[in-house]
C-alpha cells in the first residue's frame, strides 16, 4: 500500500519532530479515528518503517494481531464499522 492510499482513505497525518523522536530525524504516521465507536482507531506504521518494509501497513490501535496491507480491505473494514456503529 502507498502513502497516497492512506490519504485517499481519509487518514490524518501526524508529524513527530526530530526533538520529540529523540533522534536526528523526525517521522510521520497516519491515523483514522472512528467518531462514534468509543476510541476505535486505525494506525499506520511510520514513514521510516514503511520505507524499510517497502509498503505502508495499518493495524487496529492497541491490537497488533490484525494487519492491513491492502487499500480495498481497509476500505471494507472502515465501511463495515461506520455502517454498523450505533449513533447516540
Amino acid at each position: 500500500m502507498k502513502e497516497q492510499d492512506l490519504i485517499d482513505l481519509g487518514f490524518k497525518r501526524t508529524d513527530v519532530s526530530a526533538e520529540e523522536a529523540g533522534d536526528e530525524n523526525g517521522f510521520h504516521y497516519y491515523t483514522y479515528d472512528f467518531s462514534d465507536s468509543r476510541g476505535l482507531s486505525l494506525i499506520s506504521n511510520s514513514n521510516d518503517e514503511a520505507e524499510k518494509a517497502g509498503q505502508w501497513v495499518v493495524e487496529i490501535f492497541d491490537y497488533d494481531n490484525i494487519l492491513f496491507t491492502d487499500k480495498k480491505m481497509i476500505l471494507e473494514f472502515i465501511t463495515i464499522i461506520e455502517q454498523n456503529t450505533h449513533k447516540k
